[in-house]
């Protein structure tokens, strides 16, 4: 039996929409209709056992604006009925107060292909245990093998007649790996067709961290540059996205100044494309029907802006710029699509502590601003890596850390346990001691 979607639900909404305009005619009211399925296959490498699950949600979001009130509500819904005390309660909830403006009618699109989720658990079993033989390095304990694959469809009307429709698919491979220095956590995305290929990474990345943590170790040299490769740099790009969110800087007000200066050096530039061959979340527009095209956030070490959803650009008097997500049936708020930092082909100093594996901790961002880890590796002399080192305890504050970069590499990778940023190598001086 197919599931019901949004645009099952549209039919009857647009009834609901009609009605509702016509009896509040100084409204302009939007609704959003999303449906999403997530399919989880977890495999017990060791007993060779597996457990699936997976959920189906069909929710509603209305907005309602009336002269300077602004009214939002949320809730699952089974049917277009169910539309009607949405929409009454958003326009209860109006109040005077920051003023969100009514974003542009969305642009007409082609309508929304039929929702049909793929429910193949047989295929999804086949996989995981094709990745537990072929990725894995050889005598290593798999802690968790996780395959996830999620189908979102959404379907935007306004009053005016205007609306919009998307839809997307993807699938991930978590994995947690056990080593005698701590697990170590990695994921990548599964592109239909292209499975094989997105593996190969995977696979370097973890011979990579088990060479690392696995041997004899010594203690780092204090007075060596470090130089993150990317596994260990993605979280400092995730904290960084967090930093250049319109609703962070709204309440940062230095970082708000500080738009048009040289905050940075110059072998800092970031990018948030939408349509990057390689990104993880590849859209043409955000969540309120706004085009999200290129941004460039960073240019060689100067701030140019923040991402953007329309309320944030409000708050601060700038433009929006089509990064307004929704998570789940909460109001639209800005996210970056595919955020990274642009590579370059910076020299690497003659030696170098180099950190190539990070160990899983609670959390990487423990206090607002900073980000923690915990990554082993090497020092490399005239190019050679001559001994490992023990597992380093970093804290990195974002705005020093990024003001500090001395250089960045070319091998550009996109991370799912990052949020999608994306990152090459980053040389980094040596590190604060005490």
């Amino acid at each position: 039996m197919a599931l019901m979607g949004p645009h099952e639900l549209a039919t009857g909404a647009r009834a609901v929409l009609e009605d509702f305009g016509a009896r509040h005619t100084a409204a302009t009211v939007e609704l959003f209709l999303s449906a999403s399925h997530r399919l989880t296959l977890e495999y017990e490498v060791h007993a060779g056992t597996f457990a699936a699950s997976h959920g189906v949600a069909l929710s509603a979001a209305a907005r309602v604006w009336e002269g300077e009130r602004y009214g939002f509500a949320s809730a699952p819904v089974g049917s277009a009925g169910d539309l009607r005390p949405l929409l009454d309660s958003a326009l209860q909830r109006a109040s005077i107060g920051v003023r969100i403006p009514i974003p542009p009618a969305p642009a007409l699109d082609e309508p929304l292909p039929s929702w049909q989720p793929d429910l193949s658990v047989q295929r999804m079993r086949h996989q995981a245990e094709h990745i537990a033989r072929t990725v894995v390095p050889a005598g290593v304990i798999v802690q968790a093998l996780v395959l996830t694959r999620r189908t979102n469809a959404s379907v935007l009307l306004r009053t005016g007649g205007s609306e919009s429709a998307q839809s997307d698919a993807s699938e991930e491979v978590f994995l947690r790996c056990e080593t005698s220095r701590g697990a170590v956590v990695d994921a990548v995305a599964l592109p239909p067709g292209e499975e094989d290929t997105a593996l190969v990474p995977l696979r370097h990345r973890l011979a990579e961290a088990i060479a690392a943590l696995e041997g004899p170790v010594e203690a780092a040299n204090p007075a060596l540059p470090l130089v993150l490769r990317p596994p260990v740099a993605a979280p400092l790009v995730a904290g960084l996205s967090w930093l250049l969110r319109g609703d962070v800087v709204a309440s940062t007000p230095a970082l708000a100044r500080a738009v048009g200066k040289k905050a940075f050096p110059s072998v800092l530039s970031v990018e948030d494309d939408p349509l990057h061959p390689r990104g993880l979340r590849r859209r043409a527009k955000d969540d309120e029907g706004r085009p999200a095209s290129r941004v460039r956030l960073i240019d060689e070490g100067r701030l140019q802006g923040f991402l953007h959803s329309g309320e944030t650009a409000a708050r601060l008097g700038a433009e929006p710029n089509g990064r307004g997500l929704r998570e789940g049936t909460s109001p639209p708020a800005p996210s970056p699509f595919n955020l990274f930092i642009v590579p370059r082909t910076d020299a690497l100093p003659a030696h170098y502590t180099e950190l190539v594996a990070r160990v899983e901790t609670f959390t990487t961002m423990p206090r607002p601003g900073t980000v923690s880890l915990i990554a082993g590796g090497w020092e490399v002399r005239d190019g050679q890596r001559v001994r490992r080192v023990a597992p380093m305890e970093l804290d990195l504050p974002l705005m020093e850390t990024f003001r500090t970069l001395q250089g960045v590499g070319p091998d550009l990778t996109f991370f799912p346990t990052a949020d999608g940023c994306g990152t090459p190598t980053l040389i980094l001086p040596p590190p604060r001691v005490g």
